[in-house]
């Protein structure tokens, strides 16, 4: 027998050797879910953030937990300063455009000189830009009357607060429905009428300010469309309301 040449040698052994195991690669890494965070917390999500879907209905959002420097300033300079646009729609509810006519004549008080004032705030994403508007209500003496209080609704524009509606009838509980208009939800609340109980409201968004309607048929809040509570004046004691509203900074 011939012996091997040794290229046949190296030829033979590569044939007959098998291959090394190569160490397989690790799975890639999945990128880590956002922590859940919710639509209103205690002390309000960075207005940055899009917040997720609107509480399901039925549910009761408290409101923010802190004072709002901020939002107070805008606050004292709409109670205590400019007059009050009174708005085609409003003539559909007398005791609204009764107030916005009363508020539009009438000498503006020096903060000091109308008693205490406190006031709620909620913040929710009632546009869909991911930016959260500000609900408040503010309640004292001078703020409230038989029909109720004085309802602000602002929105930031670059970092100031503008007025987006105001109504001087709210009546607890104010809620947040499904349904929208010109892109805004709609928001509903008891309704009254000369002081009276008088069914439920609507106030819908008309591209410029929020605007009542009465919800015909509609007795009352539990008789309304299923909605989120933003806004609600529990039967507290008055300094245990919300916040004081301070005269200055």
């Amino acid at each position: 027998m011939l012996p091997l040449r040794p290229l046949a040698v190296l030829l033979l052994i590569g044939c007959c050797t098998p291959a090394l195991a190569q160490p397989l690669a690790p799975p890639p890494l999945a990128a880590p879910l956002p922590p859940p965070r919710s639509l209103l917390g205690p002390d309000g999500p960075d207005p940055r953030d899009r917040p997720p879907p609107l509480a399901p209905p039925g549910s009761v959002i408290p409101p923010i937990n802190r004072s709002d420097a901020r939002l107070e300033a805008a606050l004292r300079a709409r109670l205590f300063a400019g007059p009050v646009a009174t708005s085609p729609a409003a003539a559909g509810d007398p005791d609204q455009t009764e107030w916005e006519q009363a508020r539009a004549t009438a000498q503006r008080p020096v903060c000091a000189d109308v008693g205490p004032l406190r006031y709620l705030h909620n913040r929710i994403d009632l546009d869909g830009d991911g930016r959260l508007e500000i609900v408040a209500v503010v309640v004292g003496s001078f703020a409230c009357a038989s029909g109720g209080c004085s309802l602000l609704v602002f929105r930031d524009v670059d970092g100031s607060l503008e007025l987006v509606a105001e109504n001087g009838l709210f009546q607890s509980p104010l809620k947040v429905i499904s349904n929208r208009h010109r892109g805004w939800l709609d928001l509903t609340l008891p309704a009254s009428l000369h002081g009276a109980p008088d069914g439920l409201k609507e106030l819908r968004f008309d591209g410029r300010t929020y605007q009542p309607l009465r919800l015909p048929g509609a007795e009352g809040p539990a008789s309304g469309p299923p909605g989120t509570v933003v806004l609600e004046l529990l039967p507290l004691p008055f300094e245990q309301l919300g916040h004081p509203l301070p005269c200055g900074p």
